[in-house]
């Protein structure tokens, strides 16, 4: 059960800088950007059909499993240009003797990274569970519904919840692609955070730290950014405290590592593999 535990925190490690950081109000993006300094939309520069990362998950020596995430489509919906995207995390094949778990993230994320619905299922050998988010930002609500999902596919429901909310909101995975759009921002906030039917604050440190990462899949020094903070809490699967994420240094915001405090230890989340375009790391300028 602990190796459970240690898996499921660490899918969403990689989203540490999203389940746990990045609520922003429009409000809060406005204020950020400097009038003298020219912006690109975010559907033009980060959010990309066909984009696909994989990331490997390591726990002390092991490697306990791997994240992919995936932006499938994209349709118009009342004016606005709406993103399918979706997260897989599985546990390790070889270490089934010991633990199994699959989870599935589903989000419907506008372009301006903000979620209009999200689903999660988390599967082990003995059944599939899921958890529901639909947000209506006209009667500024949240509908919240968990509950069994059968084996033909359909949902059995436990139990539903409604929640009034006053600014647009974030999901568990469109915090992932928030937290993209906003690395290269330089503040320091507090930042109301959503955790299930729960708001919550987590405290970061947004001043931008240029540095240099080493992974197994470039053979050269990438060129990235540092953001870290501290979650006061204890958040989804046991996450809790410090935490760090390493972003790539351009308008991709792809994160390449990922580190953060889980109830068990600390876990390392780092990009294995990745489908984007022309998309590829940027290189660090050394001084050698």
């Amino acid at each position: 059960m602990k190796s459970l535990r240690v898996l499921s925190g660490s899918a969403i490690a990689l989203l540490i800088v999203s389940q746990t950081i990045f609520c922003f109000s429009k409000q809060d993006q406005d204020s950020s950007v400097n009038p003298d300094e020219s912006t690109t939309p975010p559907i033009k520069r980060m959010l990309q059909v066909g984009e696909e990362l994989e990331y490997s998950v390591h726990y002390s020596f092991f490697t306990i499993g791997k994240i992919v995430f995936r932006v499938t489509d994209k349709e118009e919906r009342n004016g606005r240009t709406v993103y399918h995207a979706s997260a897989f995390i599985d546990s390790n094949p070889s270490l089934n003797w010991l633990a199994e778990l699959h989870v599935r993230f589903y989000s419907e994320i506008d372009q301006d990274a903000f979620s209009y619905g999200w689903v999660s299922e988390d599967s082990t050998s003995k059944k599939v569970t899921y958890r529901k988010m639909r947000f209506d930002y006209k009667k500024n609500k949240m509908y919240f519904e968990w509950g069994e999902k059968l084996p033909s596919g359909e949902r059995k429901q436990n139990g539903t919840g409604t929640v009034a909310i006053t600014q647009e909101c974030q999901d568990g995975l469109s915090l992932f692609y928030c937290a993209r759009e906003h690395v290269l921002e330089r503040r320091q906030k507090s930042i109301p955070t959503f955790v299930d039917t729960n708001e919550v604050t987590t405290k970061i440190n947004l001043s931008v730290e240029n540095l240099e990462e080493e992974i197994d899949a470039v053979d050269y020094p990438i060129d990235v950014v540092k953001l870290d903070g501290r979650a006061d809490f204890v958040g989804v699967f046991g996450l809790t405290g410090a935490f760090e994420g390493i972003f790539s240094n351009d308008l991709a915001g792809i994160p390449i590592t990922a580190r953060m405090k889980v109830v068990l230890g600390s876990v390392r989340v780092e990009l294995r593999k990745w489908k984007r375009g022309d998309w590829i790391p940027p290189k660090a300028m050394t001084n050698n």
